[in-house]
C-alpha cells in the first residue's frame, strides 16, 4: 500500500508535512494517495496544520476526535483513511473493539442518513406522505450503545454533516446536547470531522487505480 517518499519526486517541505503527519498521530505510513498528494507543497501543508489543529486535545479528548474521524472515514468510503485514522486512534489510546464500534456505528448512521436525506429532497407537496413511514432499520447502538452515549453522538453528527442529512443532523445535534454536549464541543466534533473528510479527500484524489484496488 505504502511508497517509499524517495520514489515521488516530493520537495523537502511536502517530504516534512507527511513525515509530520507519521510523528503526531503515531503512525509508522501514509496512504500512497496522500503521497500523490502532497505534489502540492500547500495543499499538503494545509491538510497537515488542519489535521493537527482540529484532532488534538480541546473540548474533547484526542482518543475521541480520532474516532470521529475515523466515522467520517467510514462515510467518506476511504479505505486508506480508515486505516490510518484507526490506527492513529488507538496509537491516542483507542481499543480495536472501539475502533470496529466506531465504524460500525458510522455504517449505521450513513443507512438512516440515506433513508432519511429523501425528505430534504422530495417535492414539498409530496413531503407528507412520506413522512407518515418508519425507517424500520436495526440499529443497536442507539438502544445499547457500545461506548460512551455521547461519543456515539458525537459521530453521528459529523456523519450526519458529511452525509448531507438534514433530518438526521437536527436530531442528533438535539440528542447531543440533551446529553451535556456544549456548542463548543460540537463545533469541535463538526471541525474533526470536517479535517477528517479533507483528509479522506486527499487520499482518494491522489490515489492510483492499482493502489486503490
Amino acid at each position: 500500500m505504502n511508497q517509499d517518499l524517495s520514489v515521488v519526486r516530493l520537495s523537502e517541505r511536502s517530504q516534512r508535512a507527511l513525515n509530520r503527519l507519521k510523528e503526531v498521530f503515531g503512525v509508522s505510513w501514509v496512504p500512497n494517495g496522500l503521497i500523490e498528494y502532497a505534489r502540492s507543497e500547500d495543499g499538503i501543508n494545509d491538510l497537515y496544520m488542519n489535521l493537527n489543529r482540529h484532532l488534538q486535545d480541546g473540548k474533547l479528548p484526542k482518543k475521541e476526535k480520532l474516532l470521529i474521524a475515523l466515522g467520517v472515514a467510514v462515510a467518506a468510503g476511504s479505505a486508506h483513511a480508515k486505516q490510518f485514522f484507526s490506527e492513529a486512534a488507538i496509537a491516542a489510546g483507542a481499543t480495536e473493539a472501539e475502533t470496529a464500534e466506531a465504524v460500525a456505528c458510522a455504517t449505521g448512521c450513513s443507512i438512516y442518513n440515506s433513508y432519511y436525506k429523501f425528505r430534504s429532497l422530495v417535492p414539498e407537496e409530496f413531503a407528507p406522505a412520506f413522512a407518515e413511514f418508519k425507517a424500520n432499520f436495526n440499529a443497536t447502538m442507539f438502544v445499547k450503545p457500545p461506548f460512551d452515549e455521547k461519543l456515539v453522538e458525537a459521530i453521528c453528527v459529523a456523519v450526519s454533516t458529511v452525509n448531507h442529512c438534514k433530518k438526521c443532523v437536527e436530531g442528533h445535534v438535539a440528542k447531543a446536547k440533551s446529553l451535556g454536549l456544549s456548542d463548543e464541543q460540537i463545533d469541535e466534533i463538526l471541525k474533526a470531522g470536517a479535517a477528517a473528510f479533507g483528509f479522506a479527500l486527499a487520499c482518494q484524489s491522489g490515489a492510483q487505480p492499482a493502489d486503490a484496488a
